[in-house]
């Protein structure tokens, strides 16, 4: 056995000369066998060996006399010590116990670890581990990247020497070394999917089908694993592409980019762009993916998908948009009324239109800061709001009258933004849109008489000037 744990070590790099170790032991045979392999093999590498215990304390005195074994053993190898208990106050509701047992043990391996400047931590598990998590992960319905089973080196610093060793040749080890471990009585309990599948599936399956189904597993995981790396490193390469924007809690991907990449590409493309945006126990599944994908695939724009964790997919026009929603994400309502002359704090734009009267001569229409309008054609009283249902305009240079909302739509401005735009209205209808038109009625001609000058500058409220009143709410 241990020749196969230094085939295993050296043919996935998972240990370098010199090396600092985290060894988990739990007591068990699985990491007891773990830590007394690595021992001279510790010798051979000049490894300097520290080994941890994660009390989870679910069996009250079992599990403490867990502890105390875990400890005379590291101190009979002359081997520093290390325990930490769990703390269930953390523990938050839709997560699954075992989960959060995983969670708080990796949580306490990596902070130890970076505590004592530690390279790796090594972990227990072995070949029927990986054939149990392959299986669950199948019945679960995973894809290529769940049925790649557990790693032999994970983030660089979770190493498990023992991946490619049976239970059987563990057990024969530690008889033949005549070493003691501890036996939890919870791995037969039938509430757990692992052990279910271990004492009831697996069984069955040798039985029935495959008397190496243990084996064929864990090969099925290698084979998938190498095919998984290589479509990860396509991905990485098309994320990092020109046609992905990241903004803080907002992904904007163009959509015609993503649409021509392979199905298997684009999918995981998806995946990873929602895990993004909701990191940790994030509930993303395979009917999200196939729902922003459908997206992706439609020509309609303004429809979106509501995922789990405030997330959102949209379509707007040629993007496809992730985004987190802000918890109050609708805009309200505001209207201010404008007199001449006069400054208005716009509080929700935090913008001030100062309004004055000013000679045709003075016209400069260089600065994009303003707005120049023939007074006379005004219908008063003027108005700055957002947008209502019914507003309507007439676009510059055209006759007929134009719904604002259709009017958006063809300037492809997005369906989140529309609320936000700051129109000047008068008593007939919208006749300035923010950074965007101006109404054909009221454009400056050779026969203007009277101009009224808007200048929009991004300030802090004005003291001089009056603050606007609210026309309505």
């Amino acid at each position: 056995m241990l020749e196969k744990v230094r085939k295993t070590i050296v043919t996935h790099s998972l240990l370098e000369q010199g090396d600092r170790v985290i060894v988990a032991l739990s007591g068990g045979a699985d990491s007891t066998a773990l830590l007394m392999t690595l021992v001279p093999i510790a010798q051979e590498m000049d490894l300097t060996l520290m080994v941890a215990h994660f009390n989870h304390g679910l069996r009250g005195r079992q599990s403490d006399a867990d502890e105390a074994f875990c400890h005379d053993l590291a101190e009979k190898l002359h081997l520093p010590f290390f325990s930490g208990k769990m703390n269930r106050k953390n523990y938050k509701k839709g997560t699954s116990p075992e989960d959060f047992f995983r969670q708080q043990r990796y949580r306490y391996l990596s902070r130890l670890a970076k505590d004592h400047r530690a390279q790796k931590i090594a972990l227990g598990h072995h070949l029927q581990d990986q054939a149990e998590t392959v299986l669950m992960n199948l019945l679960r319905g995973s894809g290529s990247a769940g049925l790649k089973g557990i790693l032999p080196r994970r983030d660089g610093k979770f190493i498990r020497p023992l991946l490619e060793t049976s239970r059987q040749e563990i057990i024969s080890f530690l008889d033949q070394s005549r070493a003691a471990y501890r036996q939890d009585r919870s791995n037969k309990s039938r509430r757990y999917l692992r052990n279910r599948v271990r004492a009831d599936l697996i069984p069955y399956l040798k039985e029935h089908y495959n008397p190496n189904i243990e084996e064929t597993l864990a090969r099925t995981a290698e084979v998938l694993r190498m095919e998984d790396d290589f479509v990860r490193n396509c991905v990485d390469d098309a994320v990092r592409s020109s046609s992905v924007q990241r903004h803080q809690k907002r992904i904007v991907i163009q959509n015609n980019d993503l649409k021509k990449r392979p199905v298997a590409i684009r999918w995981r493309m998806i995946k990873m762009f929602l895990e993004e945006l909701t990191p940790g126990n994030n509930g993303i599944s395979f009917l999200h993916v196939k729902s922003v994908d459908r997206l992706v695939q439609g020509s309609v724009s303004g429809k979106r998908v509501v995922l789990p964790k405030r997330t959102e997919a949209r379509r707007e026009y040629d993007q496809l948009i992730l985004e987190v929603k802000k918890a109050s994400a609708r805009q309200k309502k505001y209207a201010y009324a404008v007199n001449i002359p006069q400054t208005v704090y716009i509080r929700e734009k935090n913008l001030c239109v100062e309004t004055k009267m000013v000679q045709n001569r003075h016209v400069d229409f260089t600065r994009q800061d303003r707005i120049y309008l023939d007074a006379d054609k005004i219908k008063y009283p003027l108005v700055i709001r957002n947008r209502r249902n019914g507003d309507w305009f007439q676009p510059m240079g055209m006759t007929g009258r134009q719904k604002i909302k259709d009017y958006l739509i063809n300037c492809k401005i997005p369906v989140d933004q529309r609320d936000s735009l700051m129109l000047l209205a008068d008593d007939l209808s919208v006749i300035s849109i923010e950074n965007i038109h101006l109404n054909d009625r009221v454009k400056i001609t050779e026969d203007t008489r009277k101009v009224l000058r808007l200048t929009i500058k991004s300030l802090s409220p004005p003291s001089g000037g009056s603050k606007g009143q609210h026309a309505q709410r």
